[in-house]
């Protein structure tokens, strides 16, 4: 799944919820079900650690530090931290760690096969989905 899914999945998780820890719980845990659907994942690493940081930077200009919509996709991205460390080549693939990601947890929870590019748009489906729980979470002052 791209971490820019993961991002909006984990910050509308959050947003049912004004306790920043259970809605970092609550980003963290909905990374797991996320990658085990099959998925596209981008090929262009930048284009997605620009997207997230730009995100996170945008909430934190916009006040949401403090925010279950923030925590929420703190949890949610941070798994894939192991992601990027393995791609760029400091993390063996043996040392993840994450289910969905660690090659010990793989009978457990097996990451979801590679689809092509025409799928993102399931994903783009989800992240309009989950901007619209945050949309109305916000409008409702939830979070």
């Amino acid at each position: 799944m791209t971490v820019i899914t993961h991002l909006a999945v984990g910050a509308a998780a959050g947003s049912f919820t004004d306790s920043q820890a259970g809605a970092a719980l609550l980003g963290l845990v909905s990374h797991v079900p996320l990658d085990v659907l099959p998925h596209y994942e981008f090929e262009k690493m930048w284009v997605e650690v620009a997207v997230v940081s730009a995100a996170f930077v945008a909430m934190l200009a916009a006040g949401m530090g403090r925010t279950g919509i923030f925590w929420g996709a703190v949890g949610a991205v941070v798994p894939d931290i192991e992601n990027l460390l393995w791609k760029v080549g400091v993390l063996p693939r043996e040392r993840k760690i994450f289910p969905g990601h660690s090659p010990r947890l793989s009978r457990i929870f097996p990451h979801g096969r590679s689809l092509g590019p025409r799928h993102a748009l399931t994903q783009v489906a989800m992240v309009c989905a989950s901007a619209a729980v945050v949309f109305l979470s916000m409008r409702s002052g939830a979070n």
